[in-house]
């Protein structure tokens, strides 16, 4: 089969990450990917990449830097259409047999919108990924539990302002665009990572279609276990005590639970704590007793493989979240993960085999969590063996593919 995948970024970010892992499982398995992307990288990889942008896409992001937000959304508005048209003619001339769409909110600036699942319809099946709530609700990549993407969102969105942001005025029209795409697109697949996703999609606009639950793989011969004492060596890292590590985009990030993480500070057991951090940037202040270990954004697998091994535990701390390519990531290492019982970490955080889930939400319970996995491994429940198991059970690249396809030859 030719597969085109349209995702905003080729490489950067967990989705275009999944998304590449997945492409590069389609091509070993004999088939063809090729990406149409508003931010391609510019490097070689595996599958064929083109840039799906509105003309003169450059200029335009200079432009809408300096706009104010409504200006900015009219700017975007005027883009679709060359987009569309964009898209259009390049399915034209490749052909595809499937149309997989992942995030395409980073590419509302080239004119990038729910619209292109109309145009993606009219010439093959087509499946859309959630990599996380942008597809069901009326902008927020999130809801962090406001219920109105279930029946309209509106002007009353509690937070028209975050990324990405849109006027309140225009997310009624946004909402009711997506509904009316996926109400009318025939041969129309979602693709939830977790469980939670797959609810969430099937209580709004999605409701009465169909939603596949499909896990999140990585390749296991990459992400592998590694002696933890020989991985702290390689990355100059302590070899006695407890290592926790922090693994995220950028460390100030909130949606990924950088203001949770002073639950370190209130969580008992020895002092200094020590924290790796894998990421851009700095954590904010956590409090007193905290060492810090800072490894830095980390873009090569196998080190990042390693400094997963060297950790005990990996403290994902986000507030709400789908199903995390860093904790997939840690499992396929053989290091467990304490987090918060939101989103998709149930699927993934199983207690007593993969790791330690809050009971409640917050940072104290976050750090209750913590505590008792701290004790947990004192005692020599460390769950690497089981961790890994899990990992090679059920989120390899191999079997991620073969999900997908079994679902490209049913559609």
């Amino acid at each position: 089969m030719h597969i085109i995948f349209l995702s905003d970024h080729e490489s950067r970010g967990g989705a275009a990450i999944a998304a590449g892992r997945l492409a590069t499982g389609l091509i070993a398995a004999g088939h063809r990917v090729t990406r149409l992307c508003a931010y391609p990288d510019g490097q070689a990889h595996p599958w064929a990449c083109e840039t799906l942008a509105a003309p003169h896409f450059r200029l335009r992001r200079v432009i809408r830097r300096g706009l104010p937000l409504a200006a900015r959304a009219a700017l975007d508005e005027r883009a679709i259409g060359p987009a569309n048209d964009a898209l259009r003619r390049a399915l034209a001339r490749l052909r595809p047999d499937i149309v997989h769409l992942h995030n395409l909110h980073g590419g509302i600036g080239a004119g990038w919108s729910p619209r292109l699942l109309a145009v993606a319809a009219e010439v093959a099946p087509v499946a859309w990924t959630f990599h996380d709530m942008w597809p069901i609700t009326g902008r927020c990549v999130y809801s962090y539990g406001c219920p109105k993407f279930i029946t309209g969102c509106g002007a009353a969105c509690p937070t028209p302002h975050e990324y990405p942001p849109l006027p309140p005025t225009r997310i009624a029209g946004a909402w009711a665009l997506r509904q009316q795409a996926v109400a009318t697109a025939p041969r129309l697949v979602g693709v939830a990572p977790s469980r939670w996703m797959q609810g969430q999609a099937q209580a709004g606009i999605w409701a009465g279609r169909r939603v596949e639950r499909i896990a999140n793989g990585l390749d296991l011969d990459t992400y592998v276990s590694a002696d933890r004492f020989a991985a702290r060596r390689a990355l100059g890292l302590p070899a006695t005590g407890p290592l926790i590590i922090v693994a995220m985009p950028h460390l100030a990030d909130p949606r990924k639970g950088a203001d949770l993480l002073k639950a370190l500070a209130s969580a008992p057991g020895p002092r200094p704590l020590r924290l790796i951090t894998m990421g851009a940037g700095q954590l904010p202040a956590i409090g007193a007793g905290i060492e810090i270990l800072p490894l830095g954004y980390i873009a090569a697998e196998a080190r990042r493989a390693l400094a997963y091994s060297a950790a005990d535990l990996l403290l994902h701390a986000a507030p709400e979240d789908n199903l995390p390519l860093t904790v997939i990531e840690a499992m396929a290492c053989g290091t467990p993960t304490v987090a918060l019982p939101v989103g998709g970490m149930p699927d993934l955080v199983r207690p007593g085999v993969t790791g330690w889930l809050a009971v409640g939400h917050g940072h104290q319970p976050l750090a209750a969590a913590l505590a008792v996995a701290l004790s947990d491994l004192a005692a020599g429940h460390s769950l690497r063996d089981s961790c890994r198991s899990v990992a090679l059970a059920e989120y390899g690249r191999d079997l991620f593919a073969a999900r997908h396809l079994d679902l490209y030859r049913e559609l």
